[in-house]
């Protein structure tokens, strides 16, 4: 088993050197695998294709930095790695935000920011809010600030947006929640 995730991730790490000279659009199984130096069948052993591919890369990855985190760290600690790891990456993700289509990188993006948001507004909430009925409200600040961050995400690795004001989301979040 370990052999096999060992060789997903080469894939993977093959994929994204591609998608950092190419449109995902132009890139082939070939390409990923002679970048990868594996033979091309070995790709199909573990995907249908680059955007089976690309739905595991977004799962795992976004899994490493969110959903396995949620339960040890604060929200606020959680989304300060996520915009630390969208910086790391941020040529990779700027090319996923492009993709439209089959695998919508947003889409899938925005749920887990519906995820880290529900956790933040969950540990920050005022005692009366928690207290009241209004789950409908709750859940559309969840979907609001999810939306906003994934947006402003995606603006940021794309290069329309200069700078990530972490302080200003926290404060926006905060008070809007108490």
């Amino acid at each position: 088993m370990a052999t096999s995730l060992i060789t997903k991730k080469k894939i993977a790490k093959a994929f994204k050197k591609q998608l950092a000279v190419k449109n995902f659009d132009k890139i082939s199984v070939v390409d990923i695998m002679d970048q990868a130096q594996i033979r091309r069948q070995t790709f199909y052993n573990h995907f249908l294709d680059k955007y089976e591919l690309l739905d595991w890369i977004f799962e795992t990855e976004l899994q490493e930095q969110v959903t396995h985190n949620l339960n040890y760290i604060r929200g606020f600690q959680l989304l300060e790695e996520l915009l630390f790891y969208f910086e790391r990456n941020k040529t990779f993700y700027a090319h996923l935000f492009d993709i439209k289509g089959q695998n919508d990188f947003y889409s899938y993006f925005v749920d887990y920011c519906q995820v880290l948001m529900a956790k933040i507004i969950s540990e920050y909430q005022s005692q009366e809010m928690s207290q009241s009925d209004d789950s409908d409200y709750l859940a559309f600040l969840t979907h609001y600030h999810a939306r906003a961050l994934a947006d402003m995400l995606k603006g940021y690795v794309s290069q329309d947006e200069p700078k990530l004001y972490l302080p200003y989301f926290k404060k926006l979040i905060l008070a809007s929640i108490r």
